[in-house]
């Protein structure tokens, strides 16, 4: 018998290796997914602005802007940017703006030598500062009569990202962007208004994934809804996946993307990472410490063709932890 409906999801013909780069940016799944990746020989850059649900102010942030510092917000002496997550943040103007602008160069260099764009979004909807007249990413718990909330049209989103992979497919045409819609619901939003939300995302995906050979889209969203329809598979507040669908998921993913080599590395180094989570027995410590010098010499040794020392230094910090 089988007890959910499953699809199957066509092999990306460009695969991630274990020396891609790759640039995950935007909402709490994307940051889930770049995690993961940072835990593998790849050269990551995870969340780069801090969590993003708009598309429209995930593709701001993925492109060089003018910082003006009359538009930072001031929260009980925490300055703070309208385009970025809290999580940016310092107390001192010049300084939160030395850092946005230290993460735009930095995304701008690996938006020019990176194979791989995965771009997470959440919601159609945002929030439109009557103050500076403009869409913001995030109002920083101001008042909420300050803002207006609106939904984007599909023009609003697909438009704006046309013209964005036309111009980045000149800089760097070896680049595959991947468009994943969320799995999370925006509940607060409301039930069915979450729906007519990623209705919206989904078509503006499929419209790009159409338009441009370059760019795919990968069913998380689909995923979520269909294989896993069973609250067994949320978090107690019932909105987000719990561990269990983010694992099912992440692994149609590594089917999807990885290369055969990855794949493979990617065993090797999760049971790496099992060896270092392990809570001996303090009987057992000469044990595991001895357990953890093998891994090391494992990973150490110049055969392996890869860089290692991710791992290697998680290890040799378990080690130095525990001696």
């Amino acid at each position: 018998m089988q007890f959910t409906t499953t699809f199957t999801i066509p092999e990306s013909f460009q695969k991630i290796e274990p020396s891609s780069h790759v640039l995950s940016i935007g909402s709490c799944f994307a940051e889930n997914m770049g995690k993961r990746m940072e835990n593998l020989p790849l050269n990551t850059i995870n969340q780069p602005f801090g969590t993003l649900f708009h598309p429209n102010a995930i593709l701001k942030a993925l492109q060089t802007d003018k910082l003006s510092p009359i538009e930072l917000v001031n929260q009980q002496g925490i300055w703070l940017h309208p385009d970025y997550h809290s999580s940016l943040c310092a107390s001192d103007p010049s300084d939160l703006m030395e850092l946005i602008q230290q993460r735009q160069q930095k995304v701008k260099k690996s938006l020019g030598q990176s194979q791989f764009l995965l771009i997470t979004w959440g919601t159609a909807y945002y929030y439109w500062d009557k103050k500076l007249k403009r869409p913001i990413a995030n109002c920083h718990k101001q008042a909420a009569n300050s803002f207006e909330k609106r939904l984007s049209t599909l023009d609003e989103i697909f438009l704006p990202y046309q013209e964005f992979i036309q111009k980045i497919n000149k800089k760097n045409p070896n680049l595959r962007i991947i468009l994943t819609v969320s799995p999370v619901r925006h509940t607060k939003d409301g039930i069915p208004e979450n729906a007519v939300s990623k209705a919206i995302l989904r078509l503006a995906a499929e419209t790009l994934k159409n338009k441009f050979p370059q760019v795919d889209y990968f069913p998380a969203y689909e995923i979520m809804l269909d294989e896993l329809r069973d609250y067994r598979f949320y978090t107690s507040d019932m909105i987000h996946p719990n561990d269990t669908a983010e694992e099912y998921i992440w692994q149609k993913f590594t089917e999807c993307y990885f290369s055969k080599d990855l794949v493979n590395m990617e065993k090797k180094w999760k049971a790496a990472y099992q060896t270092l989570h392990h809570q001996f027995h303090p009987a057992k410590k000469t044990l595991y410490l001895q357990s953890l010098e093998q891994c090391k010499a494992e990973f150490s040794s110049t055969s392996l063709g890869y860089d290692t020392s991710k791992i290697l230094q998680a290890i040799q910090a378990r080690i130095l932890s525990i001696s």
